[in-house]
């Protein structure tokens, strides 16, 4: 103890949080359990790469995870062989080494950088409330004070693997009962009905990101089942089949080969490593040209506009996550908990905020409400596209950043950081494979592009070189 008060280390907050949960653990009703508890010698969660850990992991424990998130797993807790669990997330967390342990390329007024390293790891359990929370509403109508309350409706994290609960609409029906009937939760999202399929084929996407056409349709010919569902999985329920596409190339980058876009429920089932964490990490930390990733935001490495800017939105702040996440800008209501939305995204973000002792910012930029322009406001490239200019050169066809979006994304260094700047050479690559692959999908042929005569001298496949 120091002559002017405490100075909080990271051992006294493990140990004060620990306290803290165990004595409200017991306060909490016991959560509703889905499907079956984990089987004995079950796969647990492992990572073939066996990457190295991150600073993360000298602050954060497997005791927090587990007292923060009692209720993961459809009710039955943290566990390996399941998708959500301590494991799973610190195995996620060491293929992106910023997460929960990076530092801002710039001084971020008010914070140090061990507040924005919680406010990066309590920025990503807020979005898992909103997206993949238990949502126990009776909480706030029952005999316990609304601080208990809310301590328990927040601790609810990481409860539903897929869109729609255990209890989907997407998911068919037993044909026999008609009804959905208990099942081992692994494989419950195998299928679905057409509203699940979540397929965009647009002509970038049938290429890029092909759907998964096989379908059983029974006997009367109604209730046709689908393999190819692309719905939400995961704690940030990832959803459609180009995003799932684009996963899979980072996987594939990343010596990790598997076939999601024919087999999306190894989003759930895969453990080694655990996707369906690693998943949600990837699409917290990857930035959508023109939005900047949810991480960066949180760091301050982003670039707002003037008008935003003097708005307040500049540096860390929470809100502007929320219009990249889901674009919603409906800001925080009074009430506890309120409307699903931006509204449990804020309320979330402070609880773990003051879980973790972090600050969680001024209240008016915890709302993406009070942004006056988009993302999009401050024009540059987005994506790889032929390039136009000198498709009638009698050379082979090249591409070049084009200023809209499109399958590949070009990552401009003056917006985005350079562990993304370093991927546009690849994707630049992978657009010149797709011009000879199938030049119908850009309307190229030999009159209107002489230089898809003249083929490239290396070698080229859909992953770049």
């Amino acid at each position: 103890m120091k002559k002017y008060g405490w100075k909080w280390t990271f051992l006294d907050l493990r140990i004060v949080l620990l306290i803290v949960n165990l004595v409200s653990s017991e306060k909490c009703p016991e959560p509703k359990k889905y499907g079956y508890p984990p089987k004995k010698g079950c796969q647990k969660a492992s990572d073939p790469n066996k990457l190295p850990h991150t600073r993360l992991q000298t602050w954060f424990t497997r005791q927090m995870f587990e007292t923060l998130f009692p209720h993961a797993n459809h009710g039955y807790g943290s566990h390996p062989c399941f998708p959500y669990s301590f494991e799973a997330f610190v195995i996620a967390s060491r293929y992106f080494p910023e997460f929960g342990s990076g530092r801002s390329p710039k001084k971020i007024l008010g914070y140090s950088i061990s507040d924005l390293q919680k406010r990066d790891v309590a920025a990503f359990f807020a979005h898992v409330i909103q997206e993949t929370g238990e949502t126990r509403l009776e909480l706030f109508n029952s005999t316990l004070s609304d601080e208990e309350a809310a301590d328990c409706f927040y601790r609810g994290g990481f409860y539903h693997w897929y869109e729609g609960g255990p209890e989907s609409k997407f998911f068919p029906t037993d044909r026999e009962s008609g009804k959905k009937a208990r099942r081992d939760m692994k494989r419950a999202g195998e299928t679905c009905n057409e509203d699940g399929r979540y397929c965009n084929e647009l002509v970038e996407n049938k290429f890029w990101y092909p759907c998964n056409e096989w379908n059983l349709t029974a006997d009367d010919g109604n209730n046709t089942i689908y393999k190819g569902c692309y719905f939400g999985r995961g704690p940030l329920q990832l959803s459609w089949n180009y995003n799932y596409g684009q996963f899979q190339h980072f996987l594939k980058i990343n010596k990790i080969k598997v076939d999601l876009l024919n087999n999306p429920n190894l989003l759930i089932t895969k453990m080694d490593p655990p996707l369906a964490m690693l998943a949600s990490l990837w699409f917290y930390m990857t930035p959508q040209p023109p939005k900047p990733s949810m991480h960066d935001i949180i760091m301050g490495d982003w670039r707002p506009s003037t008008k935003n800017r003097r708005a307040g939105y500049e540096g860390s702040v929470f809100g502007p996550t929320s219009l990249v996440i889901n674009n919603e800008c409906d800001g925080e209501a009074d009430e506890e908990p309120g409307p699903a939305g931006e509204n449990r995204r804020i309320k979330a973000f402070k609880w773990f905020c003051n879980q973790l002792g972090a600050k969680p910012g001024a209240d008016r930029t915890l709302s993406c409400k009070g942004m006056i322009d988009g993302f999009g406001i401050i024009q540059h490239k987005l994506s790889w596209q032929p390039d136009w200019a000198n498709m009638w050169k009698e050379h082979p066809c090249d591409c070049a950043p084009a200023p809209y979006p499109g399958a590949l994304p070009y990552y401009d260094p003056k917006f985005y950081p350079e562990r993304f700047t370093q991927q546009n050479d690849r994707n630049r690559l992978r657009c010149v494979y797709s011009m000879y692959a199938n030049p119908d999908m850009f309307r190229i042929n030999k009159d209107n592009s002489p230089c898809i005569k003249h083929q490239v001298k290396i070698k080229l496949n859909k992953d770049g070189l």
